[in-house]
């Protein structure tokens, strides 16, 4: 239903401006699951729901400044990461109503997933990058869809610092 949305919408509506105003904040939540995957010798099998709401400030035509909370639950085995990504950026790849994108993102938090082989400790630094596409519906109301790698580690603070890697699909309303 989502796809069919941002096909058959238009590029662009006449007159309607698709970029809010410079310096106003632009809340957005987004939701998704995911699983990990295996990108070191870590053998964890995963699975991740992960909860993100976050405020972007534009920075230019494209370009956005994106501040984002973590909170992730993990089910196999239970546990969870909750913390904050203050270093983030969007990239948008076009100036339509329907555009790609990039992101990426830092931060840092806490866990107690430290039963599993890729997690040493239980503060730990997060990374993350992502390609999505969003839709644009007004100046303060966009839907996206995204893929994201998510990755979690201590940064080599202790060793052996596999960290655990998940791909996670999310759905992501800007509302202001």
């Amino acid at each position: 239903m989502t796809a069919l949305l941002l096909a058959l919408a238009p590029s662009r509506l006449p007159g309607q401006p698709i970029l809010p105003p410079k310096g106003v904040p632009e809340w957005d939540v987004a939701a998704g699951y995911g699983f990990s995957v295996h990108l070191n010798r870590g053998r964890s099998d995963e699975h991740v729901l992960l909860f993100a709401p976050a405020a972007a400030f534009r920075l230019g035509s494209r370009l956005e400044y994106v501040v984002e909370g973590h909170f992730a639950r993990y089910f196999t085995p239970h546990g969870y990461m909750v913390g904050v990504m203050p270093l983030g950026g969007r990239l948008f790849l076009a100036d339509r109503l329907t555009a790609p994108y990039v992101s990426i993102g830092g931060g840092l938090g806490w866990t107690d997933l430290v039963q599993l082989d890729e997690i040493d400790r239980r503060f730990n630094f997060l990374l993350q990058g992502s390609v999505g596409l969003r839709r644009v519906f007004s100046p303060t109301q966009a839907l996206d869809l995204e893929a994201r790698l998510s990755h979690i580690s201590n940064g080599g603070a202790e060793l052996p610092n596999l960290g655990l890697n998940c791909v996670i699909f999310l759905l992501r309303w800007r509302f202001g």
